[in-house]
Order: C-alpha cells, then structure tokens, then sequence
C-alpha cells in the first residue's frame, strides 16, 4: 500500500473530451481531499491560467495523472528524461498498453490513489548515444525501443551488433530494433520479436526483415553494452528512439546503447497484471475450453 501522493494532472489537448474528463478528475480528486496542481497548457483547457510547466510540475509532486495515450506518456518522458516521477495514465488515445484506466474508470483510479491501493511498476528504459564523426550528436532515452532502419529507397542496409565489446552478428536487411521489455508489445513485436514481462532485466534484439532466416531476435540481459557499427550507406538510414526520428544517416557511425541509471514507474491497479492486458488489448483466448 502506498501512501497517498501530491498529483500534477498533465492532458493531451488534441484529445477529444479532454476538459470534461479534467472537470470531472479535479472534482473527484477535491471530494476526496486531494489537492491536484496542472500542467500549463492543461489549465488552458479549462481558461485558467494558474498552470506549472511541466518541470515545475513534476518538482512539485509525487505523481502525474496523464490523460492521453501511450504517446502522451513517452512525450512526457522525452520532455523531463531523469527527472521523471511515476505516471498513472487515463487512456483517452487508440491503444493505451502503458495506460492504467479509461475514462469510464477514472473513479476507480482517483478511488485506488485516495486510498493508496495501488501497485507501481518501474519500467526499464534504454539510454544511449548517436556518435558521428568521432563526436556525439544526440543523446537519448527510450521506453520502448531505438530502431535503425532504411530510409526513403528500398535498398539494403547492413549493421553489426556487438554485445559486451564482442562481435554477436552482421544484420542485412530493412532494419535493426533494440527493445526494451515495454517495447516487446511495440514495433519489435511487429518485426517478430518474442513478447517480455515488464518486470525482466532483459532487452530483445530484433532483425527487421533479415536477408537471412538465421538471424533471429535474441534476447540479451539488460546489464550489456551494446553497439550499433553502422559502416557508410549508399543512402540515409533513419535513426528513430520511440518512434520519433532523430537522424539521418549516411556516413560511418556508431550507437551506444545501455540500461538507463533511471526508470519511469507505472501506476497500475490491483486487479491488473500483465497477461490481462494482453487478453484485453491484443484479444488472447486461446484455442482450448476451459473443463
């Protein structure tokens, strides 16, 4: 049982129904006598301008509520990287597998929070370098993955992997993902990598496409250094962490990949684990009756 935190409400305003849930959370969250702080744009929603950025915000309190989707909540990671405090996310987007509720549920969240019935889940996340030109050019931090892949042309683009200052495998293909297990229902999924707890210390290695059917996802304890060797292209490779494009490659490089020293905790409530999010948001049945 956790003790009842000091909440930041943080709403994607491009979602539709956003100021009416808003009301609706800072409502519940004042009958039950929580005091909540916004974010600034999100104060905007409801005309108020008694909004916090979302640095002072996150300085300010133990908790985020994010009402928004998976998306919502990797900008918000992007934008306070580590200085990240646990997120507890209403689903108002497509997918929501990070998410702990709908808006339907919203009063069983504010119910869960009040009372500190409720688990938090620490995630790990990747962090890493882009090094050019014997110098480096962007540094990040994923939830989900970095991704190497082709660019604009259909050509082949090849890529080495070494794991612990040794040579695991020569990649040819459309690309190459490093997962994290929160990535392993993400785009690693999509290329045919396995999927992952949330709680194992383990990234997933994931071949795009491989011109080769030897060369098979692995997974790889968390602890490892890894590279990406990326020898010249004849055309741009595009470097992307969570989704998001952060360059354009050519020229000989090099990406440096490791556990972060941090991770962002997910709240979720006590009926909920991982395999019901997996029957829930991927349709797991089976394919044998229950005797």
């Amino acid at each position: 049982m956790a003790e009842t935190p000091r909440i930041g409400i943080i709403a994607n305003p491009s979602k539709e129904g956003g100021a009416e849930l808003l009301r609706d959370l800072l409502e519940r969250f004042g009958n039950v006598g929580i005091e909540t702080r916004l974010e600034a744009e999100t104060a905007g929603l409801l005309g108020r301008a008694d909004g916090f950025s979302l640095v002072e915000l996150a300085d300010q309190v133990d908790l985020l509520v994010v009402l928004g989707g998976d998306g919502t909540i990797l900008w918000v990671l992007r934008q306070l990287g580590e200085k990240i405090i646990p997120i507890a996310a209403i689903n108002t987007g497509s997918l929501g597998f990070l998410t702990c509720a709908t808006a339907e549920e919203s009063d069983r969240l504010v119910t869960a929070l009040a009372t500190g019935q409720y688990q938090q889940i620490d995630r790990l996340l990747l962090a890493g370098e882009l090094i050019q030109g014997g110098e480096v050019t962007a540094s990040f931090v994923a939830l989900n993955e970095v991704s190497l892949c082709r660019g604009v042309d259909s050509r082949v683009i090849h890529v080495a992997a070494h794991i612990n200052e040794r040579l695991a495998n020569r990649y040819s293909g459309d690309g190459l993902i490093l997962a994290t297990p929160t990535g392993s229902t993400a785009y690693s999924l999509s290329a045919g990598g396995p999927l992952v707890q949330p709680g194992a210390n383990v990234f997933v290695l994931t071949p795009i496409c491989p011109h080769t059917l030897a060369n098979r996802p692995l997974v790889i304890d968390a602890a490892s250094r890894v590279i990406f060797a990326v020898p010249s292209q004849r055309d741009d490779l595009a470097f992307s962490v969570d989704g998001q494009l952060v360059a354009k490659i050519s020229a000989e490089a090099t990406i440096s990949l490791r556990q972060a020293p941090f991770c962002l905790s997910l709240v979720s409530l006590p009926e909920q684990d991982f395999y019901g999010v997996l029957h829930q948001k991927m349709g797991w049945t089976g394919t044998l009756r229950e005797t």
